[in-house]
């Protein structure tokens, strides 16, 4: 597995939103078809069901990234994601049709984690530390979160297998069903929950974008057609109109054996915006190293150059490829480009530059103020530091920073550690999560 971060977080939810997107649209064409009440209740059921299992998954990951957080201003960043994701979890299993005796320890657990979370996170505002007790406390909580996110994950196995919420409701006037008694772990020795005494609401934010890494050339729809003949020689192409949208782009239709594709080329400076098929891959040929080769070669054929993979995960038969710029030996994470790569046939069935669309430009100052040294004393000593780069991240909510990247190893998990290059001030914390589809930062 090739190494990179900031930037596959921006993945993870794409794919997220993708799939939900794809949910919804196949939900409302079955039920328009059958004109099923209770397809349209499985599907309420399903959907809140999926997002308390997310809002648990994530909360669990901002609590491990919290106890080895050493900055101030990062630890009230994780606390207001807690706050919010747990009143999210709270609205999810309001809706769910179960009998809230069945799972009374779950929901005081999230109650109470909001509000611990909450007073907190306005003790950091007043100038005040965590205390060790406090950390305690959150290892405890990150504890009991792991074992909840585990016991939800099972019931989501369950449900992809074809397991119907509202075929197992009884009468509401019964005291439980099959459906509550699935929850029967989440009330028992599975998980132990440690005793709070808080309680409060949440917050969240916005973030807005421009396309800056475009210039005001503007290229016409024959250029357009000829590049895309250079770039897949050995496709059917065929023009397929034009988008009007944020990004103003010519659209194609490409074929090569049974695969179709789809294509969008910017009018600005002609590049290759995105590319998706409904590719089948075969029995893989090729290994994660040879792909993420293939990938580079690739970009730099389409004309972005200094592009190299730092970070790669396979998934049934595919190679997910994130490539970024690296100048004076420094990872640009806002410019990167998603590359999916087929392992039978090594053919490119996936690509997508947006954030490249959105932040590419040149950039001058690449020089840290502290030394490796210095940026160290902002983690934990019990961090293991596997592999130190310098790095350009982009912030939360508009900018970058240039940061040191410090792969570390914790307690059996790996995590990715931004240390600001200017001040020594941790600035952001991803941990690798490891899936039955491959691995995750979150």
């Amino acid at each position: 597995m090739k190494k990179g971060a900031i930037v596959a977080l921006v993945l993870a939810c794409v794919v997220v939103a993708g799939a939900i997107t794809y949910t919804g649209i196949n939900w409302g064409m079955t039920a328009n078809q059958l004109g099923s009440y209770k397809m349209q209740l499985e599907y309420v059921y399903e959907q809140n069901f999926y997002e308390l299992a997310e809002n648990i998954n994530n909360i669990e990951s901002n609590l491990s990234k919290l106890k080895v957080s050493t900055d101030k201003s990062v630890q009230e960043k994780y606390l207001a994601n807690i706050v919010a994701l747990s009143n999210s979890a709270q609205d999810n299993i309001a809706t769910l049709p179960i009998n809230h005796n069945a799972i009374n320890d779950t929901t005081t657990f999230i109650n109470q984690l909001s509000g611990f979370c909450l007073v907190l996170q306005q003790n950091i505002a007043d100038g005040q530390e965590i205390s060790m007790d406090d950390m305690d406390q959150i290892e405890s909580l990150h504890t009991s979160s792991q074992n909840i996110k585990y016991e939800l994950n099972r019931l989501s196995v369950m449900l992809a297998g074809g397991y119907s919420i509202v075929d197992n409701i009884k009468d509401p006037n019964i005291d439980s069903s099959d459906f509550d008694s699935q929850f029967s772990g989440l009330n028992n020795d599975i998980v132990e929950y440690p005793q709070l005494i808080y309680d409060g609401p949440f917050s969240d934010s916005v973030t807005n974008k421009e396309i800056n890494g475009l210039s005001t050339n503007e290229i016409n729809a024959e250029e357009a057609l000829a590049r895309m003949k250079e770039w897949f020689p050995d496709y059917l192409i065929s023009a397929n109109g034009e988008t009007k949208g944020e990004f103003k782009t010519f659209n194609f239709t490409l074929s090569k054996g049974e695969t179709e594709y789809y294509a969008q080329v910017t009018k600005r400076d002609g590049i290759l915006l995105q590319l998706n098929s409904g590719y089948t891959a075969g029995s893989s040929t090729k290994n994660e190293d040879e792909c993420v080769t293939i990938a580079e070669t690739f970009a730099t054929n389409l004309g972005f150059s200094d592009m190299k993979g730092v970070w790669s995960t396979a998934s049934n038969g595919f190679v997910y490829v994130n490539l970024t710029p690296i100048m004076n030996d420094v990872i640009i994470y806002p410019d990167l480009i998603k590359v999916k790569v087929a392992q039978d046939s090594g053919e490119i069935v996936g690509w997508e530059a947006r954030s490249w669309a959105y932040n590419h430009t040149e950039r001058n100052n690449l020089s840290p103020e502290i030394n490796e040294i210095t940026a160290r004393s902002a983690l934990t000593s019990d961090m293991d530091v596997r592999t130190t780069k310098l790095a350009i991240i982009p912030n939360d909510y508009i900018g970058e920073t240039l940061t040191y990247e410090f792969m570390c190893v914790n307690d059996g998990a790996t995590y990715y550690i931004y240390v600001n290059a200017e001040t020594g001030k941790q600035v952001n914390i991803l941990k690798v999560v490891e899936t039955d589809d491959g691995n995750l930062l979150m």
